[in-house]
């Protein structure tokens, strides 16, 4: 087995090591780096949005009177710093005594309320259900097995003034997710004590749900995985790219070679250096030239290898 060879220094973009991945080939040991990509937000709001008005609309619970306040802050506070300014209402707009009907609003209300505070979008919370139970089991171990489960449910209505997002002027919203807690103990006593209560559970899941709602209108940072290929200790292009010099490493795996093998490994390591120089467009061509020359290789290994880069150029295009 090969010793590991390690690239030391900073780099604010990505890392760099060396895995043994185990590969099939002379050349199969590959280089391994991180990459930090950024992602849009799943909820993209109009340009013109800047002031936000989280807004209470629900019934509340009588198990947790306060679950659409915890829900309300916790988003606030995750948008707190971004390119939005939330602000809370937190009495409910809600006259309806059905905990189980929604009273949504009309178009005229959202309008009213954005100019009675100024703001510029409503995020509503019309409706939140948060429900726990405890179970617990005999182990194998001769132990017992207690967990706490709560699941939420909850309906909201995104608002924008009238004319924005090409007219559409709102968008319905849910989310729905669990948590756990577990504990294993000699007694059942013991480990269902060890549990949160009812309550804090189900305040922490509507500080949770309102964290996840957040997120959906905030971009997103993802570190990701991106392999490289050894084509040994002379390659002059990994000498270049281990020194982030993109293009002085993108022109030496350019040049001409005759084995298809090391040609397409020298094609898939410039995907990855043109996706770090932000060409996307650049990365995916030369992921397809390496698909193309693994598939004019007969052998399992470059069968796998062309796989692993379709899902690479799948990724690159999306």
């Amino acid at each position: 087995m090969a010793n590991k060879k390690v690239i030391k220094g900073k780099a604010k973009l990505f890392a760099l090591l060396l895995l043994l991945t185990g590969a099939v080939g002379a050349y199969a040991q590959q280089w391994h780096t991180t990459v930090e990509i950024s992602y849009p937000a799943e909820l993209t709001l109009p340009d013109d949005v800047y002031d936000l008005l989280l807004v209470n609309n629900t019934v509340a619970h009588p198990d947790l009177p306060d679950g659409a306040f915890y829900t309300l802050m916790a988003a606030s506070e995750m948008l707190e710093g971004s390119d939005y300014l939330p602000s809370v209402l937190e009495t409910s707009q809600n006259t309806s005594a059905s905990l189980y009907r929604k009273q949504l609003f009309s178009r005229e209300k959202a309008d009213s309320l954005m100019t009675l505070y100024q703001s510029d979008a409503l995020l509503v919370l019309n409706q939140e259900f948060v429900h726990s139970s405890v179970n617990s089991f005999a182990t194998e171990a001769g132990t017992y097995y207690a967990y706490l489960e709560v699941i939420a449910a909850s309906h909201w209505t995104l608002f924008f003034r009238s004319g924005s997002q090409d007219g559409l002027g709102s968008r319905t919203l849910q989310y729905v997710d669990t948590l756990y807690w577990e504990n294993e103990a000699e007694e059942t006593s013991i480990a269902k004590e060890a549990l949160p209560t009812a309550e804090e559970a189900n305040s922490e899941m509507c500080v949770y749900v309102g964290e996840r709602m957040a997120e959906r209108l905030l971009p997103r940072t993802e570190t990701e995985d991106r392999y490289l290929y050894d084509l040994g200790d002379d390659d002059p292009g990994m000498q270049h790219f281990t020194r982030k010099q993109w293009q002085q490493a993108i022109d030496a795996w350019a040049q001409p070679i005759s084995d298809n093998k090391k040609a397409a490994y020298a094609a898939a390591n410039s995907a990855v250096a043109y996706e770090l120089l932000g060409d996307v467009n650049a990365a995916a061509a030369a992921a397809e030239k390496a698909i193309n020359l693994f598939s004019s290789i007969r052998s399992a290994e470059a069968r796998q290898q062309s796989a692993n880069l379709r899902y690479y150029l799948d990724h690159l295009r999306q």
